[in-house]
């Protein structure tokens, strides 16, 4: 049966992009659902739902033929949904939820082995200072050669945890039943307050990420003057305070989505004025601002799956088009634009998580009728115009005074656009894989097809 590659693309100014559906993993309109993505040993990591196999452990290289089920940890049709993908040890660790639950290790030659049964209520789990460390039945454990340990702790573990300069970082409470969660530490030798952030109510401590550019773990709470705000730690009282009130007042701003690109944070927050946009910091209060209002207004373009890729920021947002589409941002508002029509005039997506890997984006998302939620490739190569006469482009040379040659792939035929987008030629077909363009010199868009239907686009100079 003939393989159909149902491929999306749209063309921009200064790079070329294509998205194409990697693989129908779960065939026709049923989801696979893709989700948990971790790079280890040269492969992207996931879990994903098939009918022969139920929810299972799968891997790709980026090819539709590397794609493939990894291990059937449940045998046969049942599950074991593998969840907190980690490389720990050189392996790749998990936790099963379904069948026979707890932690297991995989490689490539030893398969999959338990390692630590039950832990299906485990939550939280941390890898950090050579232990996995996660929360059961509201109590601190770790996970190290081997063995499981119970860490005597006085206080109630509700919620996340972090790590920074060698601290374990918790959201605890100091009674079971008093939800009063504040920020504690353990030190390798006991569990102690930090910082009590909202002394009338809980202050809810979530959220954590650690950025190794500025060693500094980052953290949502709640205080009494300033509503959920974004604070920081290094893991000492003096250092555990907020970064900026972002929302003024007690009123939220509700961060959340961080991802580290270069020796900044992006993140997700609601000033009380744009809606939830796209925002920036360095860990002061002056380096923490607003990106850009990419839903103009008090509407809200609800940034996320924050990905860096490239030294760059990728990630979903909605500019009130109500359309499905990726967008990136180096930091400034300029710098802040469209990337990509994941399917363009269509509205009725659904859009997972986005995880880089070897140089693409790979998005869980459904993205038309016939399939459901499955797993799709980005490419998004940026060349600069010196970079442009290499032969691992989609033609060469480029720039041209004219002739051009296709590489890489048999393509077809090939459409020509302005950098306004107004079409100049269509359906130009394409023999012995070369071509001449007879058009004045400039910049141009070429939207290149080939025979078994994908699509991909480069800028064309002509010179």
């Amino acid at each position: 049966m003939k393989k159909i590659v149902f491929t999306l693309f749209i063309a921009n100014a200064l790079s070329a992009q294509s998205i194409t559906l990697l693989k129908d993993i779960n065939p026709g309109a049923n989801p696979s659902t893709p989700a948990e993505f971790f790079t280890y040993n040269s492969k992207l990591y996931f879990n994903a739902s098939s009918p022969t196999y139920g929810n299972e452990l799968w891997s790709t290289d980026g090819t539709a033929e590397g794609t493939n089920l990894a291990f059937d940890i449940n045998p046969g049709t049942s599950s074991s949904l593998p969840i907190s993908l980690m490389n720990y040890n050189n392996k790749l660790h998990f936790l099963t939820m379904i069948g026979t639950t707890g932690l297991y290790s995989y490689d490539s030659v030893e398969g999959a082995q338990l390692v630590s049964p039950g832990l299906s209520t485990a939550a939280n789990l941390l890898q950090t200072n050579d232990k996995i460390f996660y929360r059961l039945n509201n109590k601190l454990w770790y996970f190290s050669e081997n063995t499981i340990h119970n860490i005597d702790t006085p206080v109630v573990i509700t919620g996340q945890m972090g790590a920074v300069n060698g601290k374990i970082i918790l959201a605890a409470s100091p009674l079971a039943g008093v939800n009063n969660a504040q920020i504690y530490m353990y030190d390798g030798t006991a569990v102690s307050l930090i910082k009590t952030i909202n002394p009338n109510t809980t202050s809810n401590p979530q959220n954590f990420y650690y950025s190794n550019q500025l060693n500094t773990l980052f953290f949502t709470a709640g205080s009494n003057t300033s509503g959920f705000e974004l604070w920081k730690t290094d893991g000492t009282t003096e250092g555990t305070v907020e970064v900026k009130n972002i929302n003024p007042g007690t009123a939220n701003s509700f961060p959340g989505n961080l991802r580290q690109v270069g020796d900044k944070v992006f993140f997700s927050a609601n000033n009380g004025a744009n809606g939830t946009e796209l925002w920036i910091t360095d860990g002061t209060e002056e380096g923490t601002r607003l990106v850009k209002d990419i839903n103009p207004g008090s509407a809200a373009s609800n940034p996320s799956s924050l990905t860096e890729l490239n030294g760059k920021l990728y990630f979903l947002a909605s500019d009130g088009s109500g359309e499905a589409r990726l967008w990136e941002s180096d930091g400034t508002a300029d710098g802040t634009k469209l990337t990509l029509e994941l399917r363009p005039g269509y509205t009725n997506f659904v859009l997972g998580k986005m995880e880089s890997y070897n140089g693409a984006l790979y998005l869980s998302a459904k993205l038309n009728v016939a399939n459901g939620q499955e797993l799709y490739k980005i490419e998004l190569p940026t060349l600069a115009v010196s970079d442009l006469s290499k032969k691992n482009s989609m033609v060469y040379p480029n720039p041209t005074s004219g002739e051009i040659f296709f590489s890489g792939k048999d393509y077809s035929s090939y459409d020509l656009y302005d950098l306004n987008g107004r079409l100049l030629n269509q359906n130009v077909k394409i023999n012995d894989n070369k071509a001449y363009l007879s058009v004045p010199n400039g910049s141009y868009i070429m939207v290149g097809k080939t025979k078994e239907g994908a699509v991909n686009t480069t800028k064309i100079i002509v010179k």
